[in-house]
């Protein structure tokens, strides 16, 4: 069985009371134990539900009788879910199936990796699997601690013809998120949706693909870092642009071409693995964390050496936790969105690096984008602070800030 980042968020989000963190050496773990409390005392700000929901669904480009199905999580901005149906409807998409994430009790039981947890994410998936090949459109809203485990959304959507957006918000472990963070973060977020000039989006993911592709890329740091990885002529790209039509999803190459991100502004790519040799300085991106930062030495496509600044052993647990080809680059991210770019109090950049001049580096697992890397508790994300990311000659990303191609 695959473990997604969402396993690892569960565990995260259930060991950061018990400090028993996967990798105790978390960057402002100290801080967020001290704010540490239950999500239902988590308190959100407004959001504009109607505007958002409208905004999601002509994204889709829906088309009269196209049929939908979305998730969301009840105790979390429901009136986004409401607003979503009623959007959905007016837009003459009919039937609209509506379900909600499992319990965390019920969900901590398909994590893990266990056999049972395979079993039960294979009967989920063979359970849903006929109404997914009826379905047209499929939304899936954010979830407080309750996120459903494993691949099975992305295995369903593979497994049929649906395009699906994934709006995730903020996730979790809201309780050891301060109130200024989410406060600061949910505004930006729904302004990015909201504002979000996706046609001009799309024109600089564009520059940066004719950028990069064929090209020697550089990765350096203040910190150290100094990679080179090469992009093959014919990579594949995934620009998440805030286009998920039919018509785009009819061209797609891997399950992920048919999924996208709101806020958007991901541009991904797989390089040419074995091409990778250097140095890698970064910092670990799980559960909404940051970690202590990292070293990783390449030669020949693999990790030959990683030391962790501190607690080294859980770093290596972690490590062996992921497992399989976590010592290859799976996928690299570079963020393309200008409303996505902040600094956050917990060191995290906004929403998985998507803000403008944000550079990451995934490590092992790509089923999902095509790729043929397999870690069974993988990606393994990594960040890289303040990046100058050179193409050729060209530079794309100079100390954290995306260049006007």
């Amino acid at each position: 069985m695959t473990v997604s980042r969402r396993d690892l968020l569960y565990g995260l989000t259930v060991g950061a009371c018990s400090s028993t963190l996967g990798l105790p050496g978390l960057a402002n773990a100290r801080s967020a134990l001290s704010i540490q409390r239950s999500d239902d005392e988590v308190r959100f700000p407004p959001i504009d539900a109607h505007r958002l929901a409208r905004r999601l669904v002509d994204a889709f480009e829906p088309a009269t009788g196209e049929r939908a199905l979305f998730v969301y999580d009840p105790t979390y901005y429901p009136e986004l879910a409401l607003a979503v149906a009623e959007a959905l409807n007016a837009a003459g998409v009919y039937p609209v199936l509506t379900m909600t994430f499992e319990p965390p009790a019920l969900a901590s039981l398909a994590g893990g990796g266990t056999a049972e947890a395979a079993r039960r994410a294979a009967a989920y998936v063979d359970f849903l699997k006929p109404t997914f090949e009826r379905t047209d459109i499929f939304l899936w809203l954010a979830g407080r601690s309750n996120l459903s485990p494993g691949l099975r959304w992305e295995r369903l959507i593979d497994a049929s013809s649906a395009r699906a957006i994934h709006n995730h918000w903020v996730l979790p472990p809201l309780g050891a998120r301060s109130d200024a963070e989410i406060r600061q973060l949910i505004p930006m977020y729904e302004r990015a949706i909201l504002e979000t000039d996706h046609a001009a989006l799309s024109k600089a993911q564009d520059k940066c693909i004719a950028a990069l592709r064929g090209e020697m890329i550089r990765v350096t740091s203040s910190d150290g870092s100094d990679l080179r990885v090469r992009v093959p002529a014919n990579a594949w790209f995934h620009k998440s642009d805030g286009d998920i039509s039919a018509a785009r999803a009819r061209r797609a190459v891997a399950v992920r071409d048919r999924e996208i991100e709101f806020p958007a502004g991901a541009l991904r790519f797989i390089p040419d693995i074995a091409s990778a040799e250097g140095r890698l300085v970064a910092r670990v991106g799980e559960g909404g964390y940051l970690s202590e930062q990292i070293t990783l030495d390449f030669k020949g496509g693999r990790v030959v050496s990683r030391r962790a600044a501190r607690n080294q052993a859980a770093f290596d647990a972690l490590w062996t936790r992921i497992g399989g080809d976590v010592d290859k680059i799976g996928e690299m991210v570079l963020g393309v969105n200008p409303l996505l770019v902040a600094s956050l109090p917990s060191g995290e950049p906004p929403y998985y690096g998507y803000g403008a001049g944000a550079v990451r580096v995934s490590l092992g697992e790509n089923w999902e984008s095509g790729g043929s890397l397999r870690s069974p508790g993988g990606p393994l994300w990594l960040f890289v602070p303040g990046a100058t990311l050179v193409a050729g000659r060209t530079a794309i990303v100079t100390n954290g800030t995306l260049e006007r191609l």
